[in-house]
């Protein structure tokens, strides 16, 4: 073998590893776009829920404070009928 073919060999080793090399980068910056895509619909995702459960939140405060009030009528209405009961 002359020392032109070793240093082709050699070369073409070098060659061989770069590429290797340059496929095993560009397969780990597609798994990092690829992660960073979930990532931000994750993001999306947790503000949309987040913006539902203060709706939610504010929803039953309403519903509680319906209730309230009408347990207060439903009270009232009782005691107004005990009244007129004993009346009578």
């Amino acid at each position: 073998m002359t020392k032109l073919d070793s240093a082709m060999e050699r070369f073409s080793s070098a060659v061989d590893k770069l590429e290797a090399t340059i496929n095993r980068q560009v397969v780990r910056v597609q798994a990092a776009k690829l992660l960073q895509e979930q990532v931000d619909t994750l993001k999306e995702d947790r503000a949309v829920l987040a913006e539902e459960l203060d709706e939610m939140r504010a929803e039953a405060r309403r519903l509680n404070e319906l209730n309230e009030r009408a347990s207060e009528t439903l009270a009232d209405a009782i005691e107004g009928i005990r009244e007129v009961l004993a009346e009578a």
